[in-house]
Parts: structure tokens; C-alpha cells; sequence
């Protein structure tokens, strides 16, 4: 018997996430969109994520969805952003992070208008990270990034996730 498989990516808007009690990023309504509005080193956002049941193999990858507040030109400056991890299955410790935990990636505006979907290079979380688990727990944060920081606050749209699924077995 072989199995058919291919990527999906799935689409977390912003106001998906758990805003905890302490450190919680401000919410900007923009038109049609949510915002997570973050300070720096201080905010962030956390994510209860069940592996999928249709998940087949691989690594997960993860890329973040953001922008700046729209009043500054930003081309060039950078934001970094942190995803902190924890895998778990019944019985297991749910605090802390995952021996490889955290994943960073700093990312460049590229634009001088404001507002604008920008979109971060990947963060792989290893399949033997998370094998045999049934939770992958997720804390978000923007941190202090490698070259000139942006004028305002970096703004989370989301976070959009890839992983090889099966869509049938022959």
C-alpha cells in the first residue's frame, strides 16, 4: 500500500492566538484585519497548536505574516521574531521549552509605505521534535532585531504553517 501526500499550509489570523495576562500585545483594528501591535522584548502571544490528524511526516515550517503601524517609512529596517516551543502528550510537562526551542528570524521591510503584508523566512520545527506527541505549544514574541530596528511597532497578521498531509492511500 503507498500513500499519496502533499504540502498544505494553513492561515492563523492574528486574533487566533491566546493573549495572556501579562505582557499581551495591544489590538489594532485596521479595516478588515486584526492586529497584534507588539513592544518590543515585552509582548506576546501564545498558541495551543494539536498536530494535525491529517500530518503524515516532515518538519513543520512556519513563517510569520506582519507589518508596520502605517505612519513610518521602514524600508530597510528590520524586526526579529521568536517562536518559543514545547511538544506534549498526556502525562508530559507542558512548561518550559523544547531543548530546541526558541526559533528566530530576522526579517527586513521592504516597502515605504505603511501596511503592507510582509511576509518572514522560514522556522522549521524538527519532525523528531514533536514525534509521537499530540501538542506543540507555541509562545510568539518580537525581539530585538540584528540590524536597525522599525521606526514603530511591529504588527503580527499571523502565522501561516506548512506540513506534508495524506490525501488517500492506495
Amino acid at each position: 500500500m503507498s500513500a499519496i501526500y502533499r504540502l498544505k499550509t494553513v492561515s492563523l489570523p492574528a486574533d487566533a492566538f491566546g493573549k495572556p495576562f501579562l505582557d499581551p500585545p495591544d489590538v489594532v483594528d485596521i479595516d478588515n484585519v486584526t492586529l497584534y501591535e507588539f513592544t518590543l522584548n515585552q509582548d506576546k502571544v501564545t498558541f495551543k497548536f494539536p498536530v494535525p490528524s491529517d500530518y503524515k511526516d516532515g518538519d513543520f515550517t512556519f513563517f510569520v505574516v506582519w507589518t508596520n503601524d502605517g505612519n513610518a517609512n521602514d524600508n530597510g529596517k528590520d524586526v526579529k521574531w521568536r517562536l518559543d516551543y514545547q511538544t506534549a502528550i498526556m502525562g508530559d510537562p507542558i512548561n518550559g521549552s523544547h531543548l530546541n526551542s526558541p526559533k528566530e528570524i530576522n526579517d527586513t521591510y521592504t516597502s515605504d509605505t505603511g501596511w503592507i503584508e510582509h511576509h518572514t523566512g522560514i522556522m522549521t520545527i524538527a519532525a523528531a521534535d514533536f514525534a509521537g506527541k499530540l501538542c506543540i505549544y507555541i509562545k510568539l514574541s518580537a525581539i530585538t532585531p540584528d540590524g536597525e530596528e522599525i521606526t514603530c511597532k511591529p504588527h503580527l497578521i499571523g502565522i501561516c504553517f506548512t506540513y506534508n498531509l495524506t490525501i488517500n492511500e492506495v
